[in-house]
């Protein structure tokens, strides 16, 4: 009974063991190599962004100058209608009525639909910037020998060495310095 209690601990020691036996010792990571990028001060002040940033202005300044004119057509519908309600009948003016509603209704979908599609444009540009953006760093921080990068915003201090801001700056003006913003923000009916 013994040699049966002995025979089932040491089974179970091996069984147990063996796979500690085995595993190899976990690979040693290299040191870090940090370096810093503001990408708020890259997305502001690179030729893209600022592009980026100066089509968007020029389509949201149009896009509230067409909707202004929308709605001041509405109000003097409106006021026009209010004018009449004395000289048409019930129905006359109920139909009238519903006609307007239907015109508010119809410039409302319209605009959501445009102010969204402006404002995918826009994500879609800015997307185009940050690809071209990750690239570069990728580019500089490999030619230092980084292996960390890490956003200006999150470090709570760093040696101005580390900061490939410039340099990423730089070379970003030159890989992409115009994004073009395709907007689908037009009119019904353009």
């Amino acid at each position: 009974m013994q040699t049966i209690r002995r025979f089932v601990f040491l089974t179970l020691a091996i069984v147990l063991a063996a796979p500690f036996a085995h595993a190899a010792a976990p690979a040693k990571l290299p040191a870090p190599v940090i370096a810093i990028v503001d990408v708020q001060r890259l997305l502001q002040e690179s030729l893209a962004g600022k592009s980026v940033q100066a089509q968007l202005e020029a389509q949201r300044s149009k896009f509230q100058n067409e909707i202004e004119d929308e709605e001041n057509g509405l109000r003097q519908a409106e006021q026009e209608l209010a004018k009449q309600r004395d000289k048409l009948t019930t129905e006359a003016y109920a139909g009238r009525e519903q006609q307007l509603r239907q015109r508010f209704s119809t410039v409302e979908n319209d605009v959501q639909t445009r102010r969204k599609a402006l404002d995918q444009a826009f994500a879609d540009s800015r997307e185009v910037v940050h690809s071209a953006l990750l690239q570069v760093v990728d580019k500089v921080a490999h030619e230092h020998g980084a292996n960390i990068v890490i956003i200006k915003q999150q470090a709570l201090w760093t040696d101005q060495p580390l900061d490939i801001t410039d340099e990423v700056l730089k070379l970003l003006d030159q890989k992409l310095p115009k994004v073009d913003v395709a907007s689908s923000a037009k009119k019904s009916g353009e």
